[in-house]
């Protein structure tokens, strides 16, 4: 972060925006004040009009999956929309391990997180927020919390605003690492360090054995002492970087402006993060890059000044957040791709009333006019005839949507009707095999996700096969519920219909079984055929 003691980088606006040492003050003892506080860094109203449900478009989707990927990450993560109730917020259960504190506690309070914060750190934290909200920086830095049992928790804070495509602030989401340990490190080696001539033993042994490379710099930001971890780390013997200077370590790119934030460190020395914001990266000796975090501690002896340097390989950290991110988007599109679904199979429901239920209905009340002017018996068997007929359109209109005997009698049963079914109306004949479905139950969702992918293959096959028979085998193996579903019909290029994006059919079976963390693979050569094959973890 950069060295917030000195303000001549900050503009007026932002400036305006740092309470005064007075308003501080009432701050610790004024909810309303607060109150107040949260007004200037959050200035939307919700006036009722603005306010959104979280649909499952918008990103991110905090559905069950990705809660139980947010919630192993040995971190808190936290999310607040700016347009919205505190009721949207979001925090991870990690609040109540670290700090004491329910998620649902958390929450209520609003203004919870600002008492809790130590209150040596209120003003920097309202100077880096401040600086977030104007300029869209990204916001990391290291605050004290105070726990509900009182004690003080050292956290290294990231987070960022979103804001929406037409430049307005939406949401900000962040994580919180316990640095608690580290920070306890820090002071013991401080300690032993200031009680060098009484402890030389024990100050090299807490420094020897950290986990973390540190390094002990000069004002002229040159390393005269190191630990062990430096070979681990970065490649180099201890005696190699003794009288270098510090940015040596860092890539050539940032030393230009690395130079400034040490040069203004040294001028008012304090406990903070290297880097100024920026992604900071170390450069090992063979020249590879790593990103790291640095955590400069100032210590002075017999009136001289020294800076003792904590560096932290962050890569894991990097990959696990990446990796967060990534699987978000993957959510984002999955739920793009089933509301499509959705909207495709309620149209062909609505042309399915208006094409053939409504043309029935219609000729069912001319024929039951015609009826009631003429007495005439062959109207009133005309007019039965279209109920008998609309009545057929409706059951299969209501078999389409949700077959009663996949409820009721399970896979097996609702297999044979659909295989009865669709032989009828296309002439297409099935193979259907089967090992494992008789007398057998699955979970409802697997049930719904193997029935819809037959479903939907089947409707390919008649649509665009070209063939007179189709096979179909169902089988449980150890775990897993298998499925083939072949023809020996046109076939067509997967690749090429995926990448189109306009093959509704096929992205549906995919999202379905991947949906439940199932295995879904298409096989398919124009004129020889096309192989669907989907897998399913069930419990046994």
């Amino acid at each position: 972060m950069s060295d917030f003691s000195d303000n001549s980088f900050l503009n007026d606006e932002l400036l305006g925006l740092i309470p005064d040492e007075n308003i501080l003050s009432g701050l610790l003892s004024s909810e309303q004040t607060l109150a107040n506080l949260a007004g200037v860094f959050f200035p939307f109203q919700n006036d009722g009009r603005e306010r959104q449900t979280l649909a499952a478009t918008e990103f991110p989707d905090l559905n069950s999956r990705y809660r139980v990927l947010v919630e192993q990450i040995p971190a808190i993560v936290f999310m607040s929309f700016l347009d919205r109730a505190i009721s949207e917020a979001y925090i991870s259960p990690q609040i109540e391990t670290m700090l004491g504190f329910t998620q649902a506690e958390w929450l209520q309070d609003p203004v919870r997180w600002f008492e809790q914060l130590h209150d040596d750190d209120k003003i920097r934290w309202s100077v880096e927020a401040a600086q977030m909200f104007l300029t869209g920086e990204p916001l990391k830095s290291v605050y004290r919390v105070k726990a509900r049992d009182g004690r003080v928790v050292w956290f290294h804070c990231e987070a960022k605003m979103v804001r929406r495509t037409d430049g307005r602030p939406w949401f900000i989401h962040g994580v919180a690492f316990d640095i608690s340990e580290l920070k306890k490190k820090e002071t013991e080696l401080n300690r032993a360090l200031n009680a060098l001539s009484r402890s030389e033993k024990m100050q090299r042994n807490i420094f020897e054995f950290a986990p973390d490379t540190m390094l002990v710099v000069n004002r002229r930001g040159e390393i005269e002492n190191v630990n062990s971890q430096i070979r681990k780390m970065f490649g180099y013997e201890p005696d190699e970087v003794i009288g270098k200077n510090i940015l040596e370590l860092l890539p050539e790119r940032f030393r230009g402006a690395h130079l400034v934030h040490q040069q203004n460190f040294m001028k008012r020395p304090h406990l903070r993060e290297m880097g100024g914001g920026l992604e900071l990266f170390a450069t090992r000796k063979d020249g590879s890059e790593f990103p790291a975090d640095i955590i400069l501690s100032p210590i002075e002896t017999e009136g001289d000044l020294f800076v003792i340097a904590v560096v932290r390989d962050i890569t894991r950290r990097k990959h696990d957040e990446q990796t967060l991110l990534n699987y978000a988007e993957q959510q984002n599109v999955l739920s793009r791709r089933l509301i499509e679904i959705q909207e495709a199979e309620r149209r062909r429901i609505a042309l399915e009333l208006h094409d053939e239920i409504g043309q029935i209905l219609t000729g069912l009340k001319l024929s039951l006019e015609i009826t009631a002017r003429q007495k005439d018996g062959q109207s009133i068997e005309q007019a039965q005839n279209l109920v008998n007929d609309l009545m057929l359109k409706v059951r299969k209109l209501s078999l389409d949507l949700r077959p009663a005997t996949l409820d009721h009698l399970g896979l097996l049963s609702a297999f044979l009707g659909l295989i009865r079914n669709f032989s009828a109306q296309t002439g297409v004949a099935v193979d259907f095999r089967h090992t494992g479905l008789e007398n057998r139950r699955f979970a409802p969702e697997i049930e719904t996700s193997v029935y819809r992918v037959v479903q939907e293959a089947l409707t390919n096959i008649a649509r665009h096969a070209k063939v007179k028979k189709a096979h179909i085998r169902v089988w449980i193996d150890e775990n897993l519920l298998n499925l083939t579903v072949e023809d020996e019909g046109r076939g067509f290029d997967v690749e090429k219909i995926l990448a189109a994006g306009n093959s509704t059919g096929v992205a549906g079976m995919r999202e379905r079984v991947l949906f439940l963390g199932g295995r879904f693979q298409i096989e398919s050569t124009e004129n020889k055929g096309t192989i669907i094959s989907a897998s399913w973890q069930i419990n046994q």
